[in-house]
């Protein structure tokens, strides 16, 4: 617990001072606004508890296709764990708490990157292309899964077993579309640099500092929103229709 104190303090530091003072102002726009009845709510700390359970096999998803490509770096740096600790950016995951906590129907959140060596790589660009896209592809595995299950028990009477389910469906939607996003460092920017070649994809890894700055930005301007949206409420109906079927 030590450690993730220690990097709460020096996360992010490779920001640029701009990123830096967005992001400060984004916790201070989520703390005045903090629902405190939401605070002691059983559902408020399931859905905190799903969340951190989403971003670790996010990045567990990264890891393992990263060692099935033929990388052992994540192996190495014990990232093949599902101990949280292992993996969970402090900022990443203290934003999205907020923003359950301010009761937003819109949650995003990231865990840290997982180490890859990508000369490590048996099958080269393809497995740059795979553990690139492999974070997202577990986030939409989670959406299956719940949505089997809530068909599976939608008689419950168990409201919090139901609306656990819901929010694995939802939050698992939004942080699999959200992280697609061709953001650096989002995997959508991985996916696309898996495609390209010398000072094309350099200038994607050139713009990671910045990454945090955009997100803000977008966020702010309900620009997001206005991408997601759409993917998000098609995904929806979809679940829906296999749901009630």
């Amino acid at each position: 617990m030590g450690n993730f104190f220690q990097e709460f303090k020096d996360a992010n530091k490779n920001m640029t001072p701009l990123s830096k003072l967005a992001l400060i102002g984004a916790f201070i726009f989520l703390f005045l606004r903090l629902n405190l009845e939401r605070v002691f709510q059983i559902n408020t700390g399931v859905e905190i508890i799903i969340l951190i359970f989403s971003l670790v096999l996010h990045e567990l998803g990264h890891g393992f296709m990263a060692y099935f490509c033929g990388d052992q770096t994540a192996k190495i740096y014990g990232r093949l764990s599902l101990n949280p600790l292992k993996h969970l950016d402090p900022v990443g995951t203290l934003f999205p708490i907020l923003m359950i906590l301010i009761g937003s129907p819109m949650v995003i959140g990231w865990a840290k990157p997982v180490p890859v060596n990508y000369r490590g790589f048996k099958n080269g660009r393809v497995g740059e292309f795979l553990v690139a896209i492999s974070g997202a592809l577990m986030n939409f595995i989670l959406v299956i899964i719940g949505a089997i299950l809530f068909r599976e028990f939608r008689f419950s009477s168990d409201l919090i077993l139901l609306n656990g389910l819901e929010y694995l469906i939802t939050i698992n939607i939004i942080l699999g579309i959200f992280n697609l996003l061709p953001i650096p460092p989002l995997d959508g920017s991985r996916v696309i640099g898996s495609f390209l070649n010398g000072r094309n994809r350099e200038v994607i890894f050139d713009y990671d500092r910045f990454g945090i700055l955009i997100v803000i930005f977008l966020g702010y301007f309900g620009i997001l929103n206005k991408i997601l949206g759409p993917i998000y409420i098609t995904l929806i109906n979809l679940i829906n229709y296999y749901i009630a079927m």
